[in-house]
């Protein structure tokens, strides 16, 4: 029983870094970054802090997704032509 949660502490702490230093590469990243993002990266870093649960996490992503999609609409490529070759099927 005490192996398994030393070894479960480990891993926990290996991620805890990994998670760290990713954020800290994103934070380093968007300085110059549109709203969005940073507002993005706001919510994964209180994620991961713990200030912020997944519910709270997965509405704030669908929202800051519901925006982006306003600000950038997502344009889809028509069917292909007659003279495009060969349709993939």
């Amino acid at each position: 029983m005490t192996h398994t949660l030393i070894v479960t502490a480990v891993v926990l702490m290996v991620y805890g870094a990994a998670a760290a230093t990713v954020l800290t590469i994103y934070r380093t990243a968007d300085v110059k970054a549109p709203r969005l993002a940073r507002m993005e990266s706001d919510a994964a870093r209180r994620l991961v802090a713990g200030s912020l649960d997944q519910v709270g996490y997965r509405r704030t992503m669908a929202v800051l997704a519901a925006l982006d999609d306003v600000a950038h609409p997502l344009a889809v490529p028509g069917p292909p032509r007659q003279d495009d070759g060969p349709a993939t099927r």
